[in-house]
């Protein structure tokens, strides 16, 4: 059950970094990237084909448990990080400190030594073990998670307050539910590690499992969309943009070929076909500059255009202009002064 959720849960994470990559590239969100990628592979190493398989890799000595403890701790820092950069005064100069990873270094020094310093780790199912040792060990996952929720948590809710952004707010508010899932989460596994070495009897299952096994689909999920909802969301309208950007300029093309065609003097640009112009480099700029040079030939050169072609030339300065759009000149349209 847990290794479905997770695959599930990770197919998600991985889809949402995808959504990341285009702007990293432009090297916008990388630490969003960073995390998503982290948690995403957190998520891969508790699904039994991708842990039975880089097991088998790494020697089959349960390395790959003490990697899951590892990036789960890099993954709540990465998110602490991530909050307090976007709740930062200057968030874009924002750059992560040495002294905030020495929480997580201290703890994963702890894991090291209790994990590597351990003979539980050679038998063949460590994941649930009724050993104080073994509960020591992934105690300290559970508290770091607890601990890192409870901080990202309040920065949200504080923070969520002052969007006025309608998308930032129900992005927050998924990060919130996802943190309160990581904290029901942490909570129940550290119970049933000590129930479990107080009373050897104790049942998962048919006590908290129901719990454990929402807490586990929730908190990621959650995370996985208030995380990725706003990127989606961003490269989908800026797809759209992209689009009607290109479109916008094969509809110009006309207009701006007959007017310029008479001043050819006007112009930095040269004729060209329909696939180029839908397939051009800059398509926003080049549009710009083509509506710029329509502008300044019928200021020069007033005569007629419809009413069409005004509208087509109000809707690309609106699209294209890098100072947001502008009182047109005055020209003349068809029987109109």
């Amino acid at each position: 059950m847990a290794s479905l959720i997770a695959g599930g849960v990770s197919a998600l994470l991985w889809l949402a970094t995808l959504f990341c990559l285009p702007s990293v590239v432009r090297g916008r969100r990388r630490l969003l990237f960073s995390f998503l990628a982290v948690f995403a592979l957190t998520m891969s190493l508790q699904t039994d084909l991708v842990f039975d398989v880089l097991d088998a890799a790494l020697g089959g000595v349960n390395v790959t448990y003490y990697l899951f403890h590892v990036t789960a701790v890099i993954a709540v820092a990465l998110l602490n990080e991530l909050v307090r950069a976007a709740s930062s005064v200057q968030p874009g100069g924002w750059r992560i400190k040495p002294i905030s990873a020495i929480f997580p270094g201290v703890v994963i020094l702890i894991q090291s030594v209790l994990f590597f310093g351990a003979d539980w780790r050679l038998m063949p199912d460590i994941r649930f073990l009724d050993r104080w040792d073994y509960t020591a060990y992934a105690a300290t996952t559970w508290v770091a998670l607890a601990y890192f929720s409870v901080t990202v948590a309040a920065a949200c809710l504080s923070d969520r307050r002052r969007q006025r952004r309608r998308l930032t707010r129900v992005s927050l508010g998924f990060v919130v539910v996802g943190c309160a899932g990581v904290i029901v989460y942490a909570v129940v596994s550290l119970l049933n590690a000590v129930m479990a070495n107080v009373s050897h009897n104790a049942d998962f299952a048919t006590g908290t499992g129901g719990v454990y096994y929402a807490a586990l689909l929730i908190a990621p999920s959650c995370l996985a969309v208030g995380f990725g909802l706003t990127a989606a969301v961003d490269g989908v309208m800026r797809v759209q943009r992209e689009v009607q950007v290109r479109v916008l300029l094969v509809r110009l093309a006309p207009l701006w070929e007959r007017l310029l065609s008479e001043s050819p003097e006007l112009s930095l640009d040269v004729p060209e076909t329909k696939i180029h112009l839908v397939l051009t480099r800059g398509a926003a700029a080049r549009l710009y500059r083509r509506y710029v040079e329509v502008r300044d030939c019928l200021l020069l050169y007033p005569q007629e255009i419809s009413q069409s072609d005004q509208a087509l030339l109000a809707t690309a300065e609106h699209l294209a202009s890098p100072a947001g759009p502008r009182v047109l000149p005055i020209v003349t349209v068809e029987g109109q002064p």
